[in-house]
């Protein structure tokens, strides 16, 4: 994987770890009530793939998060200078 797609699948995991043990879900119940399969959680939160857009919102629903919340921790994760684009 590239370096800049590495480091956002690595910040979105990041953050998605956080949070989880920060509200004090278990992965399995988020996986459960959010239609999410385990394999897919554990791909994404090891980087092991390029997850897709809707995987990655219903986790972010899944744990209380908006978008606009979800973006602020991410712009935060991976630093101001950050441009996927070069």
């Amino acid at each position: 994987m590239q370096d800049k797609t590495q480091k956002l699948y690595q910040a979105i995991s990041n953050i998605l770890c956080n949070e989880k043990k920060k509200k004090g879900i278990k992965y399995t119940e988020l996986c459960y009530e959010n239609d999410i399969p385990t394999s897919t959680y554990d791909d994404i939160i090891n980087c092991k793939n390029k997850a897709s857009f809707v995987n990655i919102a219903k986790i972010i629903i899944g744990l209380g998060l908006n978008f606009e919340e979800f973006g602020k921790m991410l712009d935060k994760e991976l630093g101001e200078n950050f441009n996927f684009i070069d």
